[in-house]
């Protein structure tokens, strides 16, 4: 049974990626910087930093988890691989409804009815009231992706 080979025939051509431009796969950082994991886990972690601190101090998210968030996002932006600059762009309204959502759980609501219903209010209050956070973080990781992805280096063909 013949064996299947991933790797180029080619390795001595000038076209060929070099190996350090491959993405690698089950890695969040590499020396390249985050790869999109790494930017998704960047953010959790800072968003979730300034989201138990709010929920900690009263209801709901406030100013802390404001400014965590909106600084992951655009450090997730600032640092991941250049060829997942989408992701940074795309990942802050995903995250931001895991951390709502997260938030809803431990917070103390006044709400009442079923778990699931007190999680789906909270989420809507949060998305609502939220949306100005949501916004800036990303079109804060926007504009850095759009800069980085317009300044960086071309290939010549």
């Amino acid at each position: 049974m013949p064996t299947v080979s991933w790797t180029s025939q080619s390795a001595g051509r000038a076209d060929v990626a070099a190996p350090e431009e491959q993405p690698h796969s089950g890695h969040v950082v590499d020396r390249r910087g985050l790869t999109a994991a790494g930017a998704v886990a960047l953010a959790l972690v800072l968003g979730a930093a300034g989201g138990l601190v709010d929920v900690l101090t009263g209801p709901g998210l406030r100013t802390v988890f404001a400014i965590c968030f909106i600084a992951g996002c655009a450090l997730a932006a600032l640092t991941v691989h250049r060829e997942d600059l989408i992701a940074a762009v795309v990942m802050p309204p995903l995250v931001y409804v895991v951390l709502a959502s997260l938030a809803g759980a431990f917070s103390q609501t006044t709400a009442a009815g079923s778990f699931l219903t007190r999680q789906a209010l909270e989420l809507a209050s949060s998305l609502v009231l939220g949306a100005p956070v949501l916004l800036t973080a990303t079109g804060v990781a926007l504009v850095i992706a759009l800069v980085r992805g317009l300044t960086g280096h071309r290939r010549t063909a």
